[in-house]
């Protein structure tokens, strides 16, 4: 008979876990809610890993052919597309030394009339140019999400909705199962995968450094549509990221923050948010001065000191434990790096990738008390 493992939460991380674990492992993933429908469902979709992960190569590479491959999968889709970073007059000195200094992984500095020309929706008269960076693409969050469920179904993985874990069981140094509002479950391995939950899921078995966050994205119809080459970017700046989606909207995310009360933040963007957005986009894209709000949204996620998840069976945990989270927003696209560095954890078999940038004991302080850093994300 297989080890049982028992993942507790059904974001992306839970249902990616899940599908991987499941040809060799009897799997139980328990959510308290809905699949999806905490930081997962809230996701705007974006896949930057190749840029993010440049200093590890492999990871990037491993998640973006990842995607390329699973496009197609029953109703999943990926939408590949290019990558731009505003860059202001002051920064474009730097900006271009970086592009430079990154061309091997396809980074590239356009000037602002090179960038005007490739991107014609773009007024750029503010800026110096742009960094372009190829490999980025998007996708819809729940539908990734669901078809990993599904796969992981067909393996025989049991996802257990609307029960709530409320505390993991040790024997001799060893995690035995997890207690849950409906009992008892049994288990060999236990993966905390529950966002920003996790910390008090661990209920003092081991600490980790993460602190709930609230990030917010609106869309805008603009007129006419964005077209299939409308690039995925963002305007450090301002903290705001954008991309097209399918149905030729723009997608606009950040005004991220830290949040002290995670439990009854508003899963409403806010009026300042949806103000901000809907002056500034117009200042530097066409077609924007009169657009429509479509829809508008916010959700809570788990931030580290490093903006870079903890994916570990550290040292010091009980033996059996592993810990998936902090994914600072990038959950979506980690998604199936975090699916295989935990396979490797739990089967004991190395991952074709360095799985060090994810140990928790890069961290010497694992308290909550850390400095949010909001970045540009998924």
């Amino acid at each position: 008979m297989s080890d049982r493992v028992v993942v507790v939460g059904g974001g992306i991380a839970g249902c990616a876990i899940a599908r991987e674990l499941a040809p060799a492992f009897t799997v139980d993933v328990i959510e308290r809610g809905q699949i999806a429908s905490g930081a997962t469902g809230r996701a705007a979709g974006e896949i930057t890993m190749p840029a993010v992960y440049t200093d590890y190569p492999a990871i990037g590479n491993h998640a973006f052919e990842f995607f390329r491959e699973y496009d197609g999968t029953g109703e999943f889709e990926f939408t590949e597309c290019r990558s731009v970073e505003l860059v202001d007059v002051d920064r474009a000195e730097e900006a271009e030394r970086r592009a430079e200094r990154l061309a091997e992984h396809g980074f590239r500095w356009l000037d602002r009339s090179a960038a005007e020309a490739t991107y014609p929706r773009f007024d750029l008269s503010a800026f110096a140019g742009v960094v372009e960076t190829p490999r980025n693409g998007f996708v819809d969050p729940y539908t990734f999400a669901t078809t990993l469920r599904a796969d992981a179904e067909a393996e025989g993985a049991a996802f257990h909705t609307h029960t709530e874990v409320t505390g993991i069981e040790t024997a001799d140094g060893r995690v035995s199962g997890v207690r849950t509002d409906a009992g008892r479950v049994d288990a060999d391995f236990v993966v905390a995968a529950a966002g920003w939950r996790t910390r008090q899921l661990l209920g003092g078995l081991i600490e980790i450094p993460i602190h709930p966050y609230r990030t917010q994205c609106v869309v805008l119809r603009p007129e006419p549509p964005l077209s299939g080459s409308f690039p995925m970017g963002f305007h450090p700046d301002e903290h705001v990221y954008f991309r097209a989606e399918r149905s030729g909207d723009l997608l606009v995310g950040g005004f991220s923050f830290a949040e002290s009360d995670p439990e009854n933040a508003s899963r409403d963007a806010d009026e300042a948010f949806r103000t901000h957005v809907a002056e500034l986009i117009p200042t530097f894209l066409e077609g924007f001065d009169d657009a429509s709000f479509v829809d508008g949204w916010a959700g809570v996620d788990a931030a580290t000191p490093d903006t870079r998840p903890i994916v570990d069976a550290p040292a010091d945990a009980p033996d059996g434990l592993v810990v998936a989270t902090g994914f600072h927003g990038r959950g979506i696209m980690t998604a199936p790096v975090t699916a295989t560095v935990v396979h490797s954890l739990v089967s004991g078999e190395p991952a074709p990738f360095p799985t060090t940038p994810f140990a928790l004991d890069r961290f010497e302080d694992r308290s909550d008390e850390f400095e949010f850093t909001s970045i540009s994300s998924e």
